[in-house]
């Protein structure tokens, strides 16, 4: 599962850079993707990509955690769940300019609180 998780970040990373620009890549670790790349020119659509990622990554994590509960595995489920959370609080990332200068810890903090706080939303819509 954490392997997938994996997977979907980085290929939903490649898809959405594959629209706002152009020669994208991925890079890899053996069967792993590690990282993509891509030439930006399009300087207007670059700040939707992330979030565009973040939702798409969101969305194929959320259909998993739904496949993996109705086969009743508690533990895919949690980690679908953590992993989904995980997703969604790196949207703060995406908006670190508007949050201004502030000490490294406290980002992680913040980042932190936040997973944490989707897994604690998600486990109770879900009632794990």
């Amino acid at each position: 599962m954490v392997y997938v998780a994996v997977w979907i970040y980085e290929l939903g990373n490649f898809i959405v850079l594959s629209t706002v620009a152009t020669q994208a890549s991925i890079a890899f670790v053996g069967i792993l993707p590690i990282g993509v790349s891509a030439v930006t020119s399009n300087q207007q659509l670059l700040p939707f990509a992330k979030p565009l990622q973040v939702l798409i990554c969101s969305a194929i994590m959320f259909l998993m955690l739904r496949a993996v509960r109705s086969k009743s595995l508690p533990i895919s489920t949690t980690l679908a769940t953590a992993t989904l959370s995980i997703y969604l609080a790196s949207s703060y990332w995406e908006v670190l300019s508007l949050v201004g200068p502030i000490p490294y810890e406290v980002h992680m903090g913040i980042f932190t609180s936040l997973a944490l706080a989707t897994q604690l939303g998600l486990s109770r819509f879900f009632k794990l």
